[in-house]
């Protein structure tokens, strides 16, 4: 899958967190969502009485749940049961905490999963210093913020194949005599299990395509590799081929479907004799197809009104892939269908953040997409619950019987009945102890200035609204750009200016060199500017496309919009609402930069305001 070119970028550049305010009760009959108004203790134990339950394969009417500093327990197995806290369920649906089987997770990922009722994401990509500093957590039953992170991290690819592109320099794979030391490599490194990335076709030498990918020898080298080291290989695949090769290969599962051809028999047959799961990851094939399921999430969900906007951002445009088959959607259900209904076990995953999907809300739709495709309600609320707890290593997560951690879910409405009831929570509970669900935030922020003034820089780079400018490069992400940024005496006023000056380099595969205006001293903190509604400045500089980059706190992607500079002095003006996927009550800085189509530049920059 392709990541955007702005997720990745803000792979390094945002760490942010979202502050917590409840906002006011919405009741279901409005066809929304509600906050109980009985409250968990913060000990993480007491009895959840008068509810119906679904444990992960079945469920129990009109029953309770005994938890226990953040665990399930029988009733009756401690002395002092008698002393737990009774907390009334007033009839709500309880589930676990649901599961996504396929993600890619940096930044707020893992806060946006929980906020939605992901409780547990298992990554198949991402840097290593990210996902070792999130491994930890998931060993404590104290109260979180956080879903829990199990990672493939650094995945199996050979060299110029997918995975290489996005800036991040990972170790490749070339020969099937690497694949012992290569997979020791990875689970010394922290990998919960090995992904490899196979494309059939890529694997020829006359192969003209973009990326490379390693032979069956070396796919087949890997699968043994990791079941002489005894962990789960699991394989990308996008076609028919390289999901027949994976399976004669040993693969213990496939981490999407396809939508090009149907299932052959003879690979419904291989899956079947050995018990190969398959993760379809519905969601992004759909964005692929331009489906449009992210734009109906946005217009008509439980979540539509509690969207942030880099989450609508990220949703709102599919993939939408030419030349694809007419049909290549319907396929790709079909062909869950057909596995389904052969007894290959399906696990539900989505393939966030690529474009079209996006942490914790998608994994619903999944959900949808999957009944959608014959799963029975109560088997798709499996495919994210027990399912991942059989097959992957992740200690007691995805059901509620006794000795699991206490992650679950309070519906008010019944998912057996409709699916989409899972978007109709109540509460988001981890570890025994509730966390703060999506309709239970709002994001603090300075109080907006009466004056949109931003600078003119006649006495120095000192702001008269924000913190202060700074250089901002890909150097970040390893890249080789530069930049400095000094005050001037003239400018287009002939009073002073913001000049910059730096290089595009090419050792980053999406390059920007600038400056970037921030609003505090950290880029976790957001200002308001919801009372403007447009951004002005005077530039001049090398003749060229740049790009205005704005950043918010809680999201995981900037949004930016192009504008020319020329050799002579002009003034911008850009709208602020067509900068999309902007909260405006919460910006944590604003960028002005060069891509690669300016490899030498220097711009100056004057009289900054917003009106």
């Amino acid at each position: 899958m392709r990541f955007s070119l702005i997720i990745i970028v803000c792979l390094a550049l945002i760490s942010a967190f979202i502050s917590l305010l409840p906002t006011p009760e919405v009741t279901p009959q409005q066809g929304s969502v509600t906050s109980a108004t009985t409250q968990l203790p913060e000990s993480g134990s007491y009895r959840l009485t008068n509810v119906t339950v679904f444990d992960g394969e079945s469920w129990h009417e009109n029953t309770e749940l005994s938890i226990h500093e953040g665990r399930i327990i029988s009733p009756g197995s401690l002395s002092q049961e008698e002393t737990l806290l009774v907390v009334d369920g007033k009839g709500g649906y309880v589930i676990p905490g649901l599961i996504d089987t396929h993600t890619h997770s940096w930044n707020n990922a893992l806060q946006q999963s929980l906020q939605y009722g992901v409780t547990t994401t298992l990554d198949m990509f991402t840097d290593s210093r990210f996902f070792l500093s999130k491994k930890q957590q998931r060993n404590t039953l104290s109260p979180q913020q956080e879903a829990d992170l199990f990672s493939a991290g650094v995945l199996v690819t050979s060299k110029g194949g997918h995975g290489t592109e996005y800036g991040i320099p990972i170790p490749t794979i070339a020969t099937p005599q690497e694949a012992p030391e290569f997979v020791a490599a990875r689970l010394a490194e922290g990998s919960d299990y090995i992904k490899i990335v196979y494309d059939a076709s890529a694997s020829h030498a006359d192969h003209k395509g973009r990326f490379t990918s390693i032979d069956y020898e070396t796919l087949q080298a890997v699968v043994t590799a990791a079941h002489e080291q005894r962990v789960l290989a699991v394989v990308h695949v996008m076609d028919l081929t390289s999901a027949e090769d994976a399976a004669k290969a040993g693969a213990d599962g496939l981490v999407h479907t396809f939508g090009g051809k149907i299932a052959s028999d003879e690979l419904i047959k291989l899956m079947q004799e050995q018990h190969i799961f398959v993760i379809p990851t519905l969601s992004i094939l759909a964005s692929i197809a331009g489906e449009g399921r992210g734009q109906a999430l946005i217009e008509n969900s439980p979540f539509s009104e509690f969207m942030a906007p880099g989450a609508k951002h990220a949703i709102a445009t599919d993939v939408a892939a030419k030349r694809l088959p007419e049909n290549y959607f319907a396929n790709a259900q079909e062909n869950t269908r057909l596995m389904h209904k052969a007894g290959i076990r399906i696990l539900a995953g989505t393939d966030a953040p690529n474009q079209g999907t996006t942490h914790g809300i998608s994994l619903h739709d999944e959900l949808v997409m999957l009944v959608d495709s014959g799963l029975t309600p109560t088997e798709a609320l499996q495919a994210a619950t027990y399912l991942p707890y059989a097959i992957f290593p992740i200690g007691e997560r995805g059901h509620l019987k006794v000795g699991a951690r206490a992650d679950y879910l309070v519906l008010n409405s019944d998912p057996r009945e409709d699916i989409r009831h899972t978007q109709q929570i109540r509460w988001v509970v981890k570890n025994g102890s509730k966390v703060p669900a999506f309709f239970e935030l709002r994001k603090t922020s300075a109080a907006t200035s009466e004056s949109g003034l931003v600078s003119q820089f006649d006495s120095g780079l000192t702001p008269q609204l924000g913190n202060q400018f700074v250089v901002s490069t890909d150097q970040m992400m390893r890249g080789n750009s530069t930049a400095t940024i000094e005050h001037i005496a003239k400018g287009c006023h002939n009073n002073g200016a913001l000049r910059v000056q730096g290089t595009i380099g090419k050792q980053f595969p999406y390059p920007w060199s600038g400056t970037f205006l921030m609003f505090s001293d950290s880029i976790d903190t957001g200002y308001n500017l919801s009372n403007f509604k447009r951004i002005v400045f005077d530039i001049q500089g090398t003749q060229g496309q740049f790009r205005l980059m704005v950043l918010n706190p809680q999201t995981m992607q900037p949004s930016e919009v192009s504008f020319a500079v020329d050799k002579q002095c002009k003034q911008v003006s850009i709208a602020l609402k067509d900068i999309t996927g902007v909260d405006w009550q919460n910006v944590s800085g604003i960028g002005w930069v060069a891509g690669a189509t300016t490899p030498e530049f220097e711009f100056e920059l004057d009289n900054i305001y917003f009106e």
